[in-house]
């Protein structure tokens, strides 16, 4: 079985959803190996913020690649996040919760790291999905221990990689 984060139900996941964690993963390793890293770990004081994190097409996936010592931060991180978005009364942002969920593999990741996949689907058009301004929104109080935690989580050098999605075939309803 396979939890969902998000929304902490657990559900029974199709065989293609084990495949689409495995193409992730695929996908994941050589995006990190030719992509620069898209963390702000060791961003000076004064560099411009991070760019929104927005997706062009109807779904999305973000992987993470999270150090192994360091996943029950992260998943800390990931459950504010979910709170977040259960109490926010702006109307966009609940609408991203609802097509959001996080996986984590079962499989090792890249350089012995975690992989942790949110699948967006549906994504919301021109939504930023920055966890950094969905923490500040909610908890601008908690939120520079929480991005600390959640940036120092990432296997250094592999940051986050955002992938859009566009459907070529639905196989069921």
């Amino acid at each position: 079985m396979t939890c969902s984060m998000l929304t902490g139900e657990f559900r029974c996941r199709p065989l293609w959803a084990a495949a689409g964690l495995a193409a992730a993963a695929a996908i994941g390793a050589l995006l990190a190996l030719g992509a620069p890293a898209a963390t702000a770990s060791g961003q000076a004081a004064d560099d411009p913020p991070p760019p929104e994190r927005t997706f062009d097409a109807p779904a999305g996936m973000i992987l993470n690649y999270v150090q192994a010592g360091s996943t029950s931060d992260y998943e800390r991180v990931v459950r504010r996040l979910a709170a977040a978005l259960e109490q926010t009364e702006d109307a966009e942002r609940r609408e991203q919760a609802v097509g959001w969920r996080v996986y984590r593999a079962e499989e090792p990741g890249l350089n012995g790291s975690v992989l942790y996949v949110s699948m967006i689907d549906p994504a919301v058009a021109d939504a930023d999905y920055s966890v950094s301004q969905i923490l500040n929104e909610a908890f601008p109080e908690e939120v520079q221990e929480l991005y600390e935690a959640y940036i120092g989580a990432f296997l250094p050098g592999s940051g986050q990689i955002l992938v859009n999605l566009e459907l070529v075939e639905s196989f069921g309803p």
